[in-house]
């Protein structure tokens, strides 16, 4: 009895897909570059209303941290595609990265119905 009530429950509510941003626990290394270090991230798109997607780098008091990626700004990927993208911190900020984060970003149309934006955390160890 309890499984359908749960079962109910679930299909009552609806479904909710968001982004994956993967690894949950990113390592920086040393990028090719004297003074950058690097690491990478797999952005997995699994919304069909949300097409950009907005990267942002974290200390552990959500003050913002200068970062370039690549790609750089706001970043395309279509419905059920994956991006890998390579982020670039000076090496004097590394040790005060603590959160990576990807964030839905979603365009406004005149006959667009209010939808909600996700946003996903990585942590570095």
């Amino acid at each position: 009895m309890f499984r359908y009530v749960v079962i109910f429950f679930i299909m009552l509510s609806g479904w909710a897909h968001a982004h994956q941003f993967t690894p949950t626990y990113p390592r920086f290394s040393f990028s090719f570059v004297s003074g950058i270090s690097s690491t990478k991230m797999e952005l997995l798109n699994m919304r069909k209303d949300v097409n950009y997607y907005e990267i942002t780098v974290y200390d552990k008091n959500w003050n913002k941290i200068l970062f370039m990626s690549s790609p750089s700004g706001i970043i395309y990927i279509p419905y059920l595609r994956r991006k890998t993208i390579e982020i670039f911190v000076n090496s004097s900020n590394v040790d005060k990265v603590t959160y990576i984060c990807s964030e839905s970003k979603i365009m406004v149309t005149e006959n667009t119905v209010t939808v909600i934006a996700s946003k996903i955390c990585s942590r570095k160890r």
